[in-house]
């Protein structure tokens, strides 16, 4: 493997005996190196090998627009970010998180601050990579000197969400959490209820909500319909059917989607195991 292109003491540009490029990442990788020179792989903490050419082409093209530091700083917070959510993230949050980073580091220098509309719901319904992302701010404090708003901490908390999900966007992930929050309000207001956050059944209900939103956005809603079942539950549980028709009601008014009987059973049967228990206390 020999040098391709030297960004810095520290990246490199690499091609390999396939002739594939790849991204290096190691402290001293390119210290008294030349374009040319065998790549010492001792000094490989990371390798970047992107599945598609554009990508590969877009981090090149990111390295040549950022300040290096900023990478640098990236990769301790994205390590740091994985030791402790003790997670392997999508290689895609190196590009879309160096690319963020570094525009608000500039932003914050001009005094251009940006307020973050989900930030509420972000800290209450993803707070491990809430936690995860206020420790990087303490990075950013100590590399950068600078005093990071708390609506930051959302907007990279939002970046460790997508890189779980094999780097999807990060507008899906905002609407998914939209969707979140909007179901589970229409339930507490529906019971006249607060939801007892610390519950496996609220997990559970959280999870299934995320999932069928994915589904959702991907056009992947189950179609089946059954007949027998639905009407079994509903019978059973009336007040939960209920509350899952306002949330059938507010699909429709918002995605213009009907949820077939088989969702419905689910929501109902989440809905009911959340709140009627709730009630009970």
């Amino acid at each position: 493997m020999r040098i391709k292109k030297i960004f810095n003491n520290n990246i490199i540009l690499a091609e390999d005996d396939k002739m594939s490029e790849l991204i290096l990442l190691g402290k001293g990788i390119a210290f008294k190196k030349l374009t040319g020179s065998i790549v010492d792989e001792d000094k490989i903490d990371k390798t970047f090998v992107f599945q598609s050419p554009e990508m590969s082409s877009k981090f090149i093209s990111l390295l040549k627009e950022v300040p290096l530091n900023h990478v640098e700083l990236v990769e301790k917070i994205i390590v740091q970010a994985q030791k402790e959510l003790n997670v392997k993230f999508h290689d895609s949050i190196y590009i879309g998180l160096t690319d963020h980073i570094s525009y608000t580091i500039s932003r914050y220098k001009s005094g251009m601050l940006m307020k973050n509309a989900l930030l509420w719901e972000i800290r209450k319904y993803y707070p491990k990579e809430y936690a995860a992302a206020k420790n990087a701010l303490t990075l950013i404090k100590y590399y950068e000197k600078i005093y990071l708003s708390e609506d930051e901490i959302g907007f990279i908390a939002l970046h460790f969400i997508n890189a779980q999900q094999d780097g999807e966007d990060i507008q899906l992930t905002m609407m998914i959490t939209e969707i979140v929050n909007d179901v589970l309000n229409i339930v507490k207001y529906h019971y006249q209820i607060d939801l007892d956050e610390d519950t496996l059944n609220y997990s559970r209900f959280i999870t299934h909500i995320r999932y069928f939103a994915r589904r959702l956005i991907s056009n992947e809603i189950l179609a089946s319909e059954d007949d027998f079942l639905y009407e079994q539950v509903k019978d059973k549980i009336p007040q939960a059917k209920a509350c899952a028709d306002k949330v059938k009601k507010y699909f429709i008014n918002k995605f213009n989607v009907v949820i077939s009987q088989e969702e419905m059973i689910y929501f109902m049967l989440h809905i009911n195991r959340v709140a009627e228990r709730e009630k009970e206390k």
